[in-house]
C-alpha cells in the first residue's frame, strides 16, 4: 500500500500528542519527520513532549526538529496581544485544569531532537522531493513553515497539500475574534494561505464536531496498548479541564481532539462533512479581530481568489472509529 507522506509540525499539547499518536501508528502515513514550534506551551516543552510521545508509539526513527519559539513578528510590537501573552512562562498555568499542561504523563525519554532546525529540515526535506510529493499537517501556529516559505520559494511546487488545524468562524475563538492557533501568528498563516499551495483548514467550526467521551476513552484504554492507554488518559484529562473551565460538564458532553482530526482529514477526508472552497485570508490590523480567520461572504460569487477549502463540520463517529482502528490495530502487530 502507498502511503501518504508527512511531515507533522505540532506544539504538544494533549490534542497535539493523540494525532501524534495516530499518525506514527497509521498504517497509511509515512512520517518524514515532526517539527515543533512555540505555542500551547513553550517551544522546548513541545520539543519534550514530542520525543516523549515517539518513544511511547515506539517509534525512535522519526526524527524531531525543534523550530520556532516565538511568532514572526508580533511579539515585536508592544501593544500587541502576543506580546502580553507570549513566550508562556512555566508555573502560571494549574497543571490540573490545564487543557495543556507543561509536561505529558509520560516518562521523561533519553531521545533528544536533532542539531537541524524544523525550518532547515523543511527547506532540505522538500527540496529533495518529487513535485507534489509530501503534505504538510501543522496542527499548532505556523511560523516554521512560514519561514520555509519566505527562505526558499522553489519548495512550494514540493508541497501535495496543507492540511492545517485552526481558523474559526462561529465556534470558541481564544478572543473574540481569533483561534489560538492562528492569533499565536498571522503573519505566518497568512503566508501560507497567499502562497499559492493547496490549504485545507480544519477550523474550529468542523473540530467542535470531533468529540470523544469517557465511554470512548474507555474503549481505547481496553485496547491494552501503551499508546491506547496514553490516549484515552489524556482525552479524560480534557473533559476535567474542559469541565473546570465552565466549557462542559464533564459527564459525557465530550472533549474535541482538535489536532487528530486534521490528521485524519489527511488520509480520510470524507470524515470533514460540511466545507466549502472559498477565499480566505487573516486579519492583520492589530485590531480586536487580529488574527480573525476572514472568509468570503458570499462563496459562490466573491471576487476574491479561492485559496482554502473550509472545513465546517465533520463526522464524530467516523473520527472516532478511525483512531480506533489505529491504535488496534497497531497493538495486534506489537502483541
Amino acid at each position: 500500500m502507498d502511503r501518504t507522506k508527512v511531515i507533522l509540525d505540532v506544539d504538544t499539547g494533549s490534542d497535539d500528542a493523540i494525532a501524534l499518536c495516530a499518525a506514527l501508528l497509521s498504517e497509511e502515513l509515512d512520517v518524514l519527520g515532526i517539527c515543533t514550534v512555540g505555542g500551547n506551551v513553550e517551544v522546548k516543552n513541545t520539543t519534550d513532549n514530542t520525543l516523549r510521545v515517539v518513544e511511547c508509539c515506539g517509534r525512535p526513527d522519526v526524527k524531531v526538529y525543534r523550530g520556532a519559539a516565538l511568532p514572526l513578528a508580533s511579539t515585536l510590537e508592544p501593544w500587541s496581544l502576543q506580546a502580553q501573552e507570549l513566550p508562556r512562562k512555566e508555573g502560571v498555568k494549574n497543571q490540573q485544569t490545564a487543557v495543556h499542561t507543561d509536561h505529558l504523563p509520560l516518562p521523561p525519554t533519553h531521545l533528544k531532537a536533532e542539531e537541524k532546525s524544523a525550518c532547515a529540515f523543511l527547506l532540505e526535506t522538500l527540496l529533495a522531493a518529487k513535485d507534489g510529493e509530501i503534505t504538510l499537517v501543522p496542527v499548532g501556529p505556523m511560523t516554521n513553515l512560514a519561514l520555509a516559505i519566505r527562505a526558499d520559494e522553489r519548495i512550494l511546487p514540493k508541497i501535495r497539500q496543507v492540511v492545517m488545524m485552526g481558523g474559526s468562524h462561529d465556534v470558541y475563538p481564544v478572543t473574540q475574534a481569533s483561534e489560538f492557533n492562528v492569533w499565536a501568528d498571522p503573519e505566518a498563516v497568512e503566508i501560507v494561505l497567499q502562497s499559492g499551495v493547496p490549504v485545507t483548514m480544519v477550523s474550529l467550526d468542523a473540530t467542535s464536531h470531533a468529540c470523544l467521551d469517557r465511554q470512548q476513552a474507555q474503549q481505547l484504554r481496553e485496547i491494552g496498548s501503551a499508546p491506547a492507554e496514553f490516549c484515552a488518559a489524556l482525552i479524560e484529562h480534557r473533559l476535567h479541564a474542559s469541565a473546570a473551565e465552565g466549557d462542559a460538564d464533564g459527564t459525557g458532553v465530550g472533549a474535541a481532539i482538535h489536532d487528530a482530526l486534521a490528521v485524519c482529514a489527511v488520509v480520510h477526508p470524507e470524515v470533514l462533512t460540511e466545507t466549502v472552497y472559498t477565499s480566505c485570508h487573516v486579519d492583520l490590523g492589530h485590531g480586536y479581530a487580529y488574527g480573525e480567520t476572514v472568509l468570503g461572504r458570499n462563496y459562490k460569487f466573491s471576487e476574491m481568489p479561492k485559496n482554502c477549502l473550509y472545513a465546517k463540520s465533520a463526522d464524530s463517529e467516523y473520527f472516532f472509529d478511525w483512531l480506533y482502528s489505529v491504535l488496534k490495530k497497531a497493538a495486534q502487530i506489537t502483541d
